[in-house]
């Protein structure tokens, strides 16, 4: 893209920045957005405020940066900045820091500073819940068993496990999975045998460890009495009918 002249007159360097930018068509935060500079030294330069700059003799640089997009002439703006530096007693050939400078980071675009601090904030978020799953994963589900109580005697040989443990995780009884629903709650018909039998209720996560509860239960089986038998007294009778 070839370099433009535009005809100022004899405006100085400020005026004739603001003029050309103007020119072009472009605002102050469209410019700041093409060079990366940032908007506070784009003004700092059209109004001429030196002072505002961390390091005026050496931001030079920034004003050939902002020459590109606007098309303007090194060879004529450049001039014009040296003379502002000699009108405001700045010694071209040393480094200076102005009292009221600037901070550095406003020479870095706001929206590249806000994007990265929404990236760590993201990589902590995900490094947070990572850490949480680890944690959930390694410890084991809360188990609570309500029925059968512990020593229960039982009048028929099948008997009803029922307790709550986190949704998602897998029961079993005496190795028998056991039905969970949605919120955890899981119920297992289980038949015992005569005599003591121990339940071993399990609950598991699926990737993780385990919790174990235990119900001792006993089923007697106590058989009816036997109902007493009437014995039948035949009669005899006559071939007439009569006794």
């Amino acid at each position: 893209m070839p370099f433009m002249q535009v005809n100022v007159g004899g405006v100085g360097f400020g005026p004739a920045l603001r003029q050309l930018r103007e020119l072009r068509g472009l605002s102050r935060e469209e410019l700041a957005e093409l060079t990366k500079i940032h908007l506070s030294v784009i003004a700092a330069f059209e109004e001429e405020r030196l002072t505002d700059i961390i390091d005026p003799t050496h931001a030079e640089r920034h004003v050939r940066a902002l020459l590109v997009p606007l098309e303007g002439r090194p060879a004529y703006f450049l001039p014009k900045y040296r003379e502002l530096l000699e009108r405001k007693g700045i010694d071209a050939t040393h480094s200076m820091t102005a009292p009221h400078a600037v901070r550095r980071r406003d020479f870095f675009v706001t929206s590249q500073a806000i994007a990265l601090v929404g990236f760590l904030a993201l990589v902590t978020l995900a490094a947070g819940y990572l850490i949480w799953q680890a944690r959930i994963i390694q410890e084991p589900p809360p188990l609570t068993v309500l029925t059968p109580v512990e020593g229960a005697r039982l009048a028929d040989p099948r008997v009803d496990v029922l307790g709550k443990t986190a949704p998602g995780a897998l029961v079993s009884v005496n190795g028998q999975p056991a039905v969970v629903s949605a919120d955890g709650v899981f119920t297992l018909s289980f038949d015992v045998p005569r005599g003591l039998t121990t339940l071993t209720i399990v609950a598991k996560r699926r990737y993780g460890s385990s919790a174990t509860d235990a119900r001792s239960v006993t089923y007697d089986h106590v058989p009816a009495p036997a109902r007493p038998v009437t014995p039948i007294v035949p009669t005899s009778t006559s071939a007439t009918g009569t006794k």
